[in-house]
């Protein structure tokens, strides 16, 4: 973001980010020339935890220093402490755990894919082997895939699923520290809670309809190349005639 963006994001003026940067406090923006600079989410999240360090907590700037010195996440994991338990009281649906081998046999499904799943972290049993509601969701979807097609005699092992798991670790990583950044200092916990299950809920179908299209896309691309190499074979194939 340029500093327009981080001033109003921060609510801190350009004068004190400016002189944060001077004192060691902000690390130097990227430049791409001298009058030129981008800041990123790191500034950003410093800028809020200084700011509530100094206001809450009434800490010198010296001493917030010698913290950011010592290294650490400047996301304060104390920041909407009761947002986690919220959010799985409105997330997770109450239900019984059950036995993943059972559960997976219950359903018609290949013990053998059940354990590349496991292995893939796709589903992601507890200590004792059961399955939560939402894991049970997860291995049911799994196994609908498996029964159209998408299975270890097709070379569909764990691995293909776990890199659809790997993908959206990351992308919750991401949206957790942006919220955390960006929403989180400026809402009340309840506020906070509504935001993110909306939010939650919006990203899935915003994801299913930006995989739809890039599905297609590729596919028509896909259309497109075998078209123009028919079309060339026949050219090369009129030419010798």
């Amino acid at each position: 973001m340029r500093m327009r963006e981080l001033e109003r994001a921060s609510g801190i003026s350009r004068e004190t980010i400016r002189f944060y940067i001077r004192e060691g406090l902000l690390p130097e923006p990227e430049r791409s020339h001298r009058n030129s600079a981008t800041y990123t989410d790191e500034h950003l999240a410093r800028l809020i935890t200084i700011r509530r360090l100094k206001d809450e907590r009434f800490l010198p700037l010296s001493v917030i220093r010698t913290l950011f010195t010592a290294g650490g996440d400047w996301t304060e994991p104390d920041m909407l402490p009761g947002i986690d338990h919220l959010l799985h009281t409105r997330l997770d649906a109450e239900g019984e755990r059950v036995d993943a081998v059972a559960y997976c046999e219950q359903l018609g499904g290949d013990p053998d894919h059940l354990a590349d799943t496991i292995a893939a972290g796709v589903v992601k049993p507890a200590a004792d082997g059961t399955l939560s509601p939402r894991d049970q969701r997860i291995l049911r979807l799994v196994i609908d895939g498996e029964k159209l097609g998408f299975n270890r005699a097709r070379g569909y092992m764990g691995e293909e699923f776990g890199h659809i798991a790997d993908l959206m670790h990351s992308v919750a990583e991401l949206e957790v520290k942006t919220f955390f950044a960006r929403v989180a200092p400026h809402v009340g916990e309840l506020e906070a809670v509504d935001m993110a299950e909306r939010g939650i809920g919006i990203l899935n179908q915003l994801m299913g309809e930006l995989f739809i299209r890039e599905v297609l896309a590729l596919l028509a691309e896909r259309r497109r190349v075998a078209n123009d190499n028919r079309a060339a074979e026949a050219s090369e194939a009129g030419g010798t005639a």
